[in-house]
């Protein structure tokens, strides 16, 4: 199949899958994720793929969910409103939610390969993958946590990193470089952006050569884990808790900002708010 965002490839028992929007530092987009969930789901049950790599076109991995008129993932776009239905918006998240639920259930290993920043949604969709190789040069980060929202899974940092750092990422909006993020547990490797792509290639064959039967088995293992120690529950309750940020004025103003003078100008602002 041929997809609209995507560039897909079959080698071997690998799955690649390519985020195809450099022009928009491949944006997280209705359509990319719909053509995501597709071109992952079209292997769930195809016994000669193993795994999948999720990687991007370009400089940049992803800055995020797609904010533009265009590219919006929910039914209202915040710059067209006086304040958004709550129960409307609760139930956007939720639909967004059970994509990143469907990722994290997927039967079979997914692998990120990570170069450049990876912000705010991109997190997310490294919460539902397995492993994550990233290059030197990779940033990662939710500088959209002041005033825009919170990811209803909160990128398992909880989980990964631990309560003090998260709640640090998520107060302050700083990014972290690719080997703070490695020492952090955030992600598996660091390599050099030379050598990524052969990197993540060979981890993925390596994988691959455990019996599909047996990895399906061990992915099931470790998520009970943290399925048992309330993951999920917690994932629905901070869509929930997304639902009530989107409610607070700044949030609304950004988009109006967006809608009158374009992203750059509403960025620039927010910039300039919370420069020291």
């Amino acid at each position: 199949m041929s997809y609209e965002t995507l560039i897909v490839d079959r080698q071997d028992k690998i799955l690649e899958v390519t985020l195809n929007r450099p022009d928009k530092l491949n944006a997280l987009s209705k359509q990319l994720l719909a053509d995501l969930n597709s071109a992952i789901k079209s292997v769930e049950h195809d016994d000669d793929i193993s795994v999948v790599v999720i990687k991007a076109a370009g400089d940049v991995f992803t800055v995020g969910y797609d904010v533009t008129p265009s590219g919006w993932i929910f039914d209202e776009y915040p710059a067209d409103m006086e304040s958004l239905d709550a129960i409307k918006d609760y139930e956007d998240i939720q639909t967004l939610l059970q994509y990143w639920i469907d990722l994290w259930r997927f039967p079979k290993p997914v692998i990120a390969q990570v170069q450049g920043i990876c912000l705010s949604g991109g997190g997310e969709l490294l919460a539902g993958c397995d492993l994550v190789v990233a290059s030197e040069q990779a940033q990662f980060g939710h500088p959209a946590g002041r005033d825009l929202g919170i990811p209803p899974t909160v990128f398992l940092w909880p989980m990964l990193i631990g309560i003090r750092k998260s709640r640090e990422l998520l107060y302050t909006s700083k990014l972290i470089e690719a080997t703070e993020a490695h020492r952090l547990g955030l992600i598996n490797h660091v390599v050099a952006a030379d050598e990524l792509d052969a990197f993540t290639g060979d981890l993925a064959a390596d994988v691959a050569r455990t019996p599909l039967g047996h990895l399906k088995v061990l992915k099931r293992a470790t998520a009970t884990f943290y399925e048992n120690m309330g993951m999920l529950e917690s994932w629905d309750q901070g869509a929930a808790l997304d639902a009530v940020f989107h409610q607070s004025p700044t949030f609304l103003e950004f988009f109006r900002k967006v809608a009158d003078e374009g992203l750059g100008a509403a960025l620039r602002e927010r910039t300039a708010r919370y420069e020291s």
